[in-house]
């Protein structure tokens, strides 16, 4: 079953792998409607397109570094001077993602650590994103763990259990299918437990949201007996000392970070600016409670995540101040 499963996980990296090597030569419109759809087919198509790019860019951003170097060329089992066809060029970027998935975020996001303990028999990984970036890692079970900007995870597989432990910020999981070993988030007291599915986890300063993009999770929490059984579409939002909320949602637009975009319903405007300010150079606040309880609809890129609050002052009555540590503060007009 595992080797069943490691090889459909080898040959979707390769099949991206193929494609991506197709993108940066240049795609005609029939390969890009194909690769649209090929996209659209699964998740896992995607994290694993995602995961390509992202293995391509960290080893060209660091193809003069020789131990990086030393470690592809183990992978790929080739010659320096060897001649690279299509298929061995595929072969190099799948190569990229073993030493990407190994390694850590080599340059995008900050590595923190591997190590083996217990004989070999458990697997100790640690992962971690600076402020404004993202990473994309496949675990060694060939899961897909996407990391948002300035969050941190701790990985522990051993034979009996897959654990990962989001320590602050936002993931993004695709969870391999593998029955005998149970794929548990530990995140804030609560235990997010999955055999096969894909979802979504944010750490708040005072809360937790889990998004079902697919698939099936349950929650558990370490303070109480109640568990939370989640399906696609539903979204459970836990805050400390409150009763834990459960709706429906369009979940893939709340998973619209990994695609550069963050969007708001109905959201208050002091949510919208804690979520906002992890993409931008400088914090933005709120300065009162009547600013903070307006209500804030629309998509915004995590690019322009700058000029969030000058679009605020458009559409609402607010002021924006500007204070000595660099805040951008918020405020009613009127106060």
């Amino acid at each position: 079953m595992r080797r069943e499963m490691s090889s459909q996980a080898s040959g979707l990296t390769e099949t991206a792998s193929k494609w991506a090597l197709l993108a940066e030569t240049g795609l005609g419109p029939q390969d890009e409607a194909r690769l649209a759809l090929w996209l659209d087919e699964a998740a896992e198509h995607r994290a694993a397109y995602e995961a390509v790019l992202a293995a391509d860019q960290a080893l060209k951003r660091h193809e003069a570094d020789a131990a990086l170097t030393a470690m592809r060329m183990a992978a790929l089992r080739v010659r320096p001077e060897q001649r690279w066809s299509a298929r061995s060029m595929a072969a190099g970027l799948a190569a990229g993602i073993v030493l990407v998935g190994t390694l850590g975020w080599w340059g995008a996001g900050q590595f923190l650590g591997v190590s083996l303990s217990g004989g070999g028999r458990e697997q100790i990984a640690q992962y971690a994103t600076a402020a404004g970036e993202r990473a994309t890692v496949t675990l060694a079970d060939g899961s897909v763990l996407i990391l948002n900007t300035d969050s941190a995870a701790e990985i522990a597989f051993d034979r009996r259990a897959r654990t990962v432990r989001l320590v602050k910020g936002q993931a993004q999981f695709s969870v391999a299918h593998d029955a005998s070993r149970p794929f548990e988030v530990l995140a804030d007291g609560r235990q997010v437990t999955a055999v096969g599915t894909a979802f979504d986890v944010l750490l708040l300063p005072d809360a937790l949201r889990v998004a079902m993009l697919d698939g099936v999770v349950r929650v558990s929490s370490e303070h109480q007996n109640a568990v939370q059984i989640l399906s696609k579409g539903e979204v459970m939002t836990a805050h400390t000392g409150q009763a834990v909320v459960i709706r429906k949602a369009d979940t893939a637009r709340l998973a619209g970070w990994r695609d550069g975009v963050v969007y708001f319903d109905e959201t208050p405007l002091r949510e919208a600016v804690e979520e906002i300010s992890r993409y931008t150079r400088q914090p933005v606040v709120v300065g009162d409670d009547q600013a903070g309880a307006l209500r804030v609809s629309g998509a915004f890129r995590i690019t322009e995540a700058d000029a969030f609050a000058e679009t605020m002052t458009d559409i609402f009555p607010l002021s924006a101040k500007h204070s000595a540590n660099g805040r951008t503060i918020l405020s009613s007009a009127r106060m």
